[in-house]
């Protein structure tokens, strides 16, 4: 019997096909797991969101974690057809206030890379600097709205006139008004 004489088996109707660009997976797949590397931690999570209809992957999302001296940080990315990769950071820290009620500081920053992900790939660990000084960014923003972290702080004004005068420009000029 040849390959001929195989029937093929008939479409069903109700059957709809999903095209997956899988090198398109396959560069997202990389770059997750080339920024956790090069972060210092495992990825947490990677998914895809298939649309109901005959459409490739409409959403690509990995997720991980780098938590230390008491920060909380959350990195996703998150692909999808059209639209800019987009990186989403998320940073708290553990202390939390005493007051009743309050709720935890928690800063959110999404980047938008319009790129495709193939294209940053092979500049992935850059891509992982640039995240790690966002993060630092993020940590320091954190944390101005701790009352125990700013209470303890006792400068004296001489010090702080030093410091102005050990800059280059001074941070601080006198001023004389201009009168009338």
């Amino acid at each position: 019997m040849s390959s001929q004489d195989v029937p093929a088996p008939a479409p069903s109707k109700n059957q709809q096909g999903t095209t997956i660009d899988l090198q398109g997976v396959a560069a997202f797949a990389r770059l997750v797991e080339l920024l956790a590397q090069e972060l210092g931690t495992n990825p947490g999570k990677m998914q895809g969101n298939l649309p109901s209809g005959p459409a490739a992957f409409n959403q690509l999302i990995g997720e991980f974690e780098l938590n230390n001296q008491g920060f909380q940080r959350k990195l996703t990315v998150l692909s999808q057809p059209g639209s800019p990769l987009t990186l989403r950071f998320q940073s708290s820290h553990g202390e939390v206030r005493q007051e009743k009620g309050a709720i935890p500081l928690q800063i959110v920053s999404d980047f938008y890379i319009a790129a495709a992900v193939e294209d940053i790939v092979p500049q992935g660990r850059a891509l992982a600097r640039y995240c790690e000084d966002i993060f630092t960014i993020l940590d320091r923003m954190v944390t101005l709205g701790h009352s125990s972290k700013l209470q303890g702080m006792n400068v004296s004004a001489a010090e702080i006139e030093a410091f102005e005068y050990s800059e280059t420009g001074n941070l601080v000029r006198e001023s004389t008004r201009a009168s009338l």
